[in-house]
Order: structure tokens, then C-alpha cells, then sequence
């Protein structure tokens, strides 16, 4: 395993960015419901602001009341207006495929929705043809399956649907559906994906029955009014610098006002079962979601086989575990993560090449990748593919191995943590 170059003198203690995925979903519902909300906590990256800018050309109307905090006013769903030009999501994943299930349910709207050159690639078919078997009008309009999308909305009927894929922006995208149109879904899916939309539905006061762990049935009425949203720190943002934290020596680090969803601690669970000390304080609960304090220890990984049932919940932070499988005994393994071939780049494919350049001997599969235990390293170019979660993993690695790597390209980190770098400089 590699030796870190990073050491703690003293202890540390941080903050992280609001939750991206909370941070978008905020603002879909702060736009269904009617009324006034506040936003406290939301993630000032470009993904989640980039919705944000979307739902003001809606009739939305936003109003800045300092870093992270935001008045919204809406005039409800029903009277949401059609955009006067495309709605430009750019990277945002989330926030395109969860909006055009919002705007399908909408008989009112017309829109064409679409993003930059990475998130064009991405596809969309996951959404549209459970959304068109719903009774939307929603279609690629290149025909190959992928943004722009060209949506008139519809008045959708009840739905009952068990998804191939454990994915929470399918299921959310259907939800969201169904809130506009005031239908019911039963929903089911084989895997437990995040449950942040369904927390915030409950929050909202909304109608959910949990038939089982992987099933449940929503129900209107949906007559949501405004109320308080308040955004937890990003677990997914937290991987970086917990990792930086368990490899690295000398004192521990806090991270503190982080979420801590059942469905996302799938990476604090994989840490741990790598030997990694973490401890959770000062637990609480915000906007229907866990939040607490994460005490992270300098620790001796070592590689374990990660299970398919955890792959959904750790799907955002394997790049970052792959770095912390550097610095581990017997190196590293994932497998049945074909799903991150479909992120904002191959993940596969991007970091069997990026670790080939750095000289570690790496076998890929169609599903994921394998590496024994690394001792040494060599300074390589790292290509990001417009990838941010590629950019930050990778700048990781350079501060715990002292190795020069130059990366290509970091602005798009800026999509879902700013001011990633500031702090990295501080440890």
C-alpha cells in the first residue's frame, strides 16, 4: 500500500457543503408548494444554482438572503408558467431528469430542457419511457434517447411501477410526476437507492404509505404550502476529506452538520469494514433528515469485497474509495457498479485509465475494477472527462501521496463543492 505524505499536528475540524441532491430537491419543492419557504444550508454550486435559474424562468422568484439562504415565493404548481426560452440545466444530472418529471405532470407547461455537452451524453430513456407509460409527452429530440428533451406537459394517470434500476433519480423523477398531476404511484424498486424525496413528501406532510422497505404508495391529496427548508452538510462531499482524514497521520479531523441518510452511509459502513475509525456525534434530525458531527481517525485499511446491496448507496463515492484502496492492505476491488459507466463520464473507464497512468497494474470489467496492493506511484496527467467527482478523487491523492499529478481540468468541481480547493490548501 502507498505511504501518505500528509500529516495532522493538530485537530481538525470542518465544514462541507449543503447536500446537492437536497439542495435541488429544495427547490422543486419549494416551486410545487404555494406560498413562501425558506432555504437555509443550499449547496452555492453550479448544479444545484443551475436549477435554481430554471425554476425562476418558471415563474419562481428567488431572492438571495446570504450565502446559502434563499426566500422563495411561488405561485403554486398549478400556475407555474411555460419558459420563454430552453431550460438549461448544464451538468446538472439531477436536477434535468428530476425537473422533467415535475413539468410532465403539468398540463400548462410546454419546455424544451437540455445541458452541456457532458450531460447530453447521459441518458434519458430510465425516465421517459416510465414517464411516456404514464401518459407524458415527453421525447428526445435528437431520437437517440438523450437531452434536449421536448416535454408538453400532460394531466398523467395512476401508476404502478417496479424499476430494473435502484436509482433515486428514477424514482423521484416518477414522484414528481405524480405530485404535479395529483395521481397516485406504487412504486417498488430491487435495491434501496436514496430516500431523500420520500423524507421530504413525509416532511411536507404528504401522503406516503411504506408497504415494505423497497415499496411504497403515494397518494394525493398534494396541497403542499410553503415552510422551512433546512439543507444538511453533503455526505458525498464529506467522502473527500474523510478519506484524506483516515489515510493521512497524526490527529483526527471533524467533520461536522453532515446528513447522514440510511441510504447514503453506504460509504461510512464500506470505511469502516476497511478498518477505518469513524465515530458519529451529537446526532439530530433536520427537514426529515439525519445529521450529525463525523469524528474521523488516521487508520490501517485494508480490502474487503464490498457486496452488490451497497452498491446504490455508495455509487457517488467509489473514484474517492478507489483512492482510499491505494492506501490499503491487498489494494482494492468493486464490482456490480456497471451504473457508473453512466454517470457524468465512464467512472469505469476513467479511472482504469487514469490509475494505468500512475502505474498501478488495474483489471476492468464490464461492471467495476481491480487492483492489488500498490506500493509506489508515478506522476502522471489525469484526463477528468468533465468529471468533477474524477477531478477531486485524484486531487486527493496528490495531497496524501506528495506525487505531482497534473489534472487537467477542475473547474468543473465547482458544480457540486466550491471552495474544495481553499480547504484542501488548509490541511
Amino acid at each position: 500500500m502507498l505511504n501518505t505524505n500528509t500529516s495532522f499536528s493538530k485537530k481538525q475540524q470542518i465544514t462541507v457543503p449543503g447536500d446537492k441532491s437536497i439542495s435541488h430537491r429544495s427547490v422543486l419543492f419549494s416551486s410545487l408548494a404555494q406560498g413562501k419557504s425558506e432555504i437555509s444550508g443550499f449547496l452555492e454550486g453550479e448544479d444545484p444554482k443551475n436549477t435554481m435559474k430554471c425554476f425562476s424562468e418558471l415563474g419562481v422568484r428567488f431572492e438571495s438572503l446570504g450565502q446559502g439562504r434563499y426566500l422563495v415565493q411561488s405561485p403554486g404548481k398549478h400556475r407555474l408558467v411555460s419558459p420563454r426560452d430552453v431550460l438549461d440545466f448544464g451538468n446538472a444530472g439531477t436536477g434535468i431528469r428530476l425537473s422533467a418529471g415535475l413539468l410532465a405532470g403539468l398540463p400548462q407547461i410546454s419546455a424544451i430542457v437540455t445541458g452541456d455537452a457532458s450531460l447530453r451524453k447521459r441518458p434519458m430513456a430510465r425516465i421517459m419511457d416510465p414517464l411516456q407509460a404514464m401518459g407524458a409527452d415527453i421525447r428526445s429530440i435528437s431520437g437517440d434517447g438523450k437531452a434536449p428533451l421536448q416535454i408538453q406537459g400532460k394531466q398523467l394517470s395512476n401508476y404502478s411501477y417496479k424499476s430494473p434500476i435502484a436509482s433515486a433519480q428514477i424514482k423521484s423523477a416518477l414522484v414528481l410526476a405524480a405530485l404535479s398531476s395529483d395521481i397516485s404511484i406504487d412504486y417498488e424498486e430491487s435495491e434501496l437507492s436514496r430516500d431523500h424525496t420520500e423524507n421530504m413528501i413525509r416532511f411536507l406532510g404528504g401522503n406516503l404509505e411504506q408497504i415494505s422497505p423497497l415499496r411504497f404508495l403515494l397518494s394525493p391529496p398534494y396541497e403542499f404550502e410553503g415552510t422551512s427548508f433546512v439543507i444538511p452538510g453533503d455526505l458525498s462531499s464529506a467522502s473527500f476529506y474523510i478519506v484524506l482524514a483516515l489515510c493521512a497521520k497524526g490527529e483526527p479531523t471533524i467533520i461536522t452538520g453532515v446528513g447522514l441518510n440510511p441510504s447514503r452511509i453506504g460509504i461510512l459502513t464500506v470505511l469502516q469494514r476497511m478498518g477505518g475509525k469513524i465515530e458519529i456525534s451529537n446526532p439530530r434530525r433536520e427537514c426529515g433528515e439525519e445529521i450529525g458531527d463525523l469524528v474521523i481517525y488516521p487508520s490501517k485499511l485494508h480490502r474487503i469485497e464490498i457486496e452488490e446491496a451497497l452498491i446504490p448507496s455508495i455509487i457517488d463515492e467509489i473514484p474517492i474509495l478507489t483512492i482510499a484502496g491505494l492506501f490499503s492492505e491487498n489494494g482494492f476491488s468493486i464490482r456490480h457498479a456497471k451504473e457508473l459507466r453512466a454517470k457524468e463520464s465512464d467512472r469505469i473507464s476513467a479511472m482504469v485509465l487514469n490509475l494505468r497512468k500512475l502505474g498501478v497494474a488495474v483489471t476492468e470489467f464490464d461492471d467495476g475494477y481491480e487492483f492489488d496492493e500498490t506500493k509506489e506511484i508515478q506522476s502522471a496527467q489525469i484526463d477528468t472527462f468533465m468529471d468533477h467527482r474524477i477531478a477531486m478523487s485524484f486531487s486527493i491523492l496528490a495531497k496524501l501521496s506528495g506525487v505531482d499529478l497534473k489534472i487537467d481540468d477542475v473547474s468543473w468541481v465547482d458544480t457540486s463543492f466550491p471552495g474544495f480547493f481553499e480547504l484542501l490548501k488548509k490541511f
